[in-house]
């Protein structure tokens, strides 16, 4: 039997005795009426004592009925339906439809047992996607993948220490190899985080992605502006024919008292976040990359304690559901607010990810890229 049914026979049982006792109650008073010859004094008091307790016993009665039917409404709303949403969520993961998120608002431990049953979700999917991409990189050519994907992997720096906490995902379209990548680069200042959407995907524009990040690398570390590191990009890339890229440089100084800087080469826009989750977005500020030159400009904000930075290539704002509407912006914003409760940069980024490929039928046509960066409090 299952748990709505019980509580549904312990409902009834409790009405059932409660509404029983009170018809032997007035049976058991005018049984004993009849039976007692009583003066009429005496029979009006006994009916006022009478109507008395039955006053009582009825308010009792209704205070009963009404919290047994408030109690079922708390337990239906605040129980059961949550764990017929989450059963109905992992029903559908469990027949196949892996990219289908499980979250429940209420109740906190319900929502808490479905977090975690999420957590299991990604993770899955993430050595689901590990595993086809290990297929399809012995099919092009797996030492060579190996280096490649190795290179294109972003930088494990302690960002924490600077109360940075900083982490994305990158998916190739096929294979091993994105022409997206993203990293996080020392500079001298603080820290820079980059990341790069090469046109295309598979080898042709991972190298073409080694390329850009030698050159930025090099530049960041060294100490040049975001908008002179897009111009030596720019010029690195004037014997790459045909393939064009895009890219947004994100530099935070180490000083919290000192402003970020952005420059965005024709990608996405980004968003920042403040604390009190008002988004402004970070929009590009020159041409994509390419070996025809350009001009871009740096613009700069105050990222304080709290605040977060969310980047998404194109993959992810085109990838489209059965009715051919892009996730877009749109979505993408509203996976930042519904996500506003997030702990950490990790929580947001899964979510985000989570959401856009639960409905997606064009998943693996391009190479997918987020990054949340968060600035911790107290720092």
């Amino acid at each position: 039997m299952t748990l709505r049914r019980r509580l549904q026979l312990a409902i009834v049982i409790f009405a059932v005795t409660l509404i029983g006792a009170a018809i032997w109650e007035r049976l058991v008073y005018l049984q004993a009426r009849s039976e007692l010859s009583l003066t009429l004094a005496n029979n009006m008091k006994l009916d006022e004592v009478a109507n008395q307790l039955s006053t009582a016993l009825s308010v009792s009665l209704l205070l009963s009925l009404t919290l047994l039917f408030l109690g079922w409404i708390f337990l239906e709303r605040w129980v059961l339906a949550p764990l017929d949403e989450m059963r109905t969520e992992l029903r559908l993961v469990a027949s196949g439809t892996i990219h289908q998120v499980i979250e429940v608002a209420n109740p906190p431990e319900i929502r808490m047992a479905a977090s975690d049953a999420e957590s299991m979700r990604i993770n899955l999917v993430s050595q689901i996607d590990l595993a086809r991409a290990a297929w399809q990189g012995l099919e092009q050519d797996a030492p060579l993948v190996l280096s490649m994907r190795n290179a294109l992997s972003p930088t494990l720096l302690d960002s924490l220490s600077a109360g940075l906490d900083i982490f994305g995902q990158t998916m190739p379209a096929s294979g091993a190899i994105a022409g997206d990548w993203w990293d996080v680069i020392r500079t001298p200042q603080g820290f820079a985080i980059a990341i790069v959407d090469v046109t295309g995907h598979g080898p042709e524009a991972g190298v073409v992605g080694l390329q850009i990040k030698a050159i930025m690398t090099a530049a960041l570390s060294a100490g040049f502006s975001p908008e002179i590191v897009m111009e030596r990009v720019s010029a690195g890339l004037s014997d790459v024919d045909a393939l064009l890229a895009t890219a947004v440089i994100i530099n935070i100084p180490n000083d919290i008292r000192l402003p970020a800087q952005w420059v965005n080469a024709g990608h996405p826009a980004g968003f920042w976040i403040d604390d009190n989750y008002l988004l402004t977005a970070l929009n590009p500020t020159g041409p994509m990359l390419g070996g025809f030159g350009g001009n871009w400009s740096s613009k700069e904000f105050m990222f304080g304690a709290g605040h977060r930075i969310v980047l998404a290539s194109d993959g992810l704002l085109e990838t489209q559901d059965n009715k051919g509407e892009e996730f877009g912006t749109q979505g993408l914003v509203s996976s930042v607010i519904s996500g506003n409760q997030s702990q950490n940069s990790t929580e947001l980024t899964n979510l985000i990810v989570s959401t856009a490929r639960q409905d997606s039928v064009t998943w693996q046509r391009d190479d997918v890229s987020v990054v949340v960066i968060t600035r911790r409090l107290g720092q």
